[in-house]
């Protein structure tokens, strides 16, 4: 297998050694007659906590696989955003946010000067359709009332990045009629000269704890020339959310998550590192950003579970001799982080994908399982890094949690299309997690 796109490591931090324990099968029993002594008495509390009409150890809403919301826009940080996999990712939240950013500034109340007093809104239904409703004056008037107007809609209209296609139709107008929303007004420029002024209106981005408006998406970088050529940056700074770090130094990576609310963790090892760098990348490394995000929720006062993870590990993780070409070593460390981060109290999904390759996404049927049973029931196991980019977009936008996968695709069965992400990570869940 191989593994994601090397971040090089720096000095090693200074952590006590990462044990391998031996198969001791005695002491495998005791602790197993342990543990299903712990989870019998768990499971007889929450029966009888679920009998008196609670649920102990989490929230009960509508989703219960989701980060709890927070009040303010989320902003994204990718770190490895310089490699194969962690490019796509941040290119990929960069064109989510730009949508839902436009749907939102379109979305919301208006005044129509054509029409005084006369409501008008748009509602966005996703990031590219929304219906408009309104009402018009009764026939002996301009303005409206509010008691005799005639209501008209919801009309169907579609989004293309601040722009608003409306089907007027069905009230004796244009079946296509454009308008761009206009930040200076702001409101719709319609195409026929009118101009819908906004009531209401939402500031995105976050402020960072010194006052500064974050951009919605950063990425950690190691070399700002790779991020010029790679990520398309000028000035490559954090004006632009690029922040030049190192996941093994914990203290460069403060300024990066300030006021982040989402990470995405793309960084990995090349085949050719030592098993010293595995560990301060691939293990160490996770526990450095996940400490850094928390810190920063703190110091705004934003809890836990507000934040959401992602972490991009590789399948192979049952193998405790894996061989070089299966992922080696470093499989190890993977999963000692995939075994933090579900401790950490962050909300979180790990996504473990099969072997790694350059196609196009969209392409090939996306498939989910657990304990590395696709190894061998897939041929070839193979996934392309732009729908193991698509995967972790997915889970990061719609702030999926309690999630650890397997992804791979086939060659054979309909491609999986943006539409198909949230129904093929509700099936990655166990089946009591539904």
């Amino acid at each position: 297998l191989e593994v994601p796109h090397a971040l090089p490591g720096g000095a090693r931090p200074q952590h006590a050694p990462v044990p391998r324990l031996a198969a001791q099968p005695a002491a495998a029993a005791v602790l197993a007659g342990g543990l299903l002594a712990v989870l019998s008495s768990a499971a007889a509390a929450d029966h009888a906590d679920a009998s008196a009409g609670g649920r102990s150890g989490g929230r009960a809403d509508a989703h219960p696989h989701r980060a709890d919301e927070d009040a303010a826009p989320p902003v994204y940080l990718v770190t490895g955003a310089t490699g194969r996999t962690g490019s796509l990712v941040y290119f990929g939240l960069q064109a989510a946010v730009a949508a839902q950013v436009a749907a939102d500034e379109l979305g919301g109340a208006y005044a129509d000067p054509n029409h005084p007093g006369c409501a008008r809104s748009v509602v966005a239904l996703s990031a590219g359709a929304a219906v408009v409703s309104g009402a018009d004056a009764a026939a002996d008037g301009r303005s409206c009332d509010g008691a005799t107007d005639m209501k008209w809609g919801p009309l169907a209209a579609a989004l293309d990045s601040d722009a608003i296609v409306v089907d007027f139709s069905p009230k004796g107008g244009p079946a296509d009629l454009r308008g761009v929303f206009d930040p200076s007004v702001p409101g719709i420029q319609w195409a026929d000269g009118n101009v819908w002024t906004k009531l209401d209106g939402r500031r995105h981005g976050r402020s960072t704890t010194d006052g500064r408006t974050a951009p919605a998406v950063r990425a950690l970088v190691t070399d700002l020339d790779a991020a010029r050529e790679v990520l398309g940056c000028t000035a490559c700074d954090a004006s632009e959310g690029i922040y030049l770090g190192d996941v093994t130094e914990p203290d460069t990576l403060d300024p990066a998550t300030d006021g982040v609310t989402a990470l995405a963790i793309a960084v990995g090892v090349g085949g050719n590192a030592t098993e010293d760098v595995m560990e301060a990348v691939e293990f160490r490394g996770v526990q450095n950003q996940v400490a850094s995000l928390a810190a920063s929720a703190r110091k705004r006062g934003a809890a836990l579970t507000s934040l959401n993870v992602a972490l991009i590990s590789s399948m192979g993780t049952t193998d405790p001799n894996p061989a070089p070409y299966e992922g080696g070593e470093v499989l190890f460390y993977k999963l000692n982080a995939e075994a933090f981060l579900g401790a950490s109290g962050v909300p979180a999904a790990v996504i473990k994908p099969c072997g790694l390759g350059d196609g196009e996404g969209s392409e090939q049927q996306l498939l989910t399982g657990h304990d590395d049973t696709m190894l061998t029931s897939v041929h070839p196991p193979v996934v392309a890094r732009a729908d193991v980019a698509r995967v972790m977009v997915q889970a990061l936008v719609e702030r999926q949690s309690g999630l650890r996968f397997d992804l791979c695709a086939s060659l054979h069965g309909p491609p999986t299309t943006d539409g198909d992400l949230d129904a093929l990570l509700d099936g990655a869940r166990w089946g009591w997690q539904a």
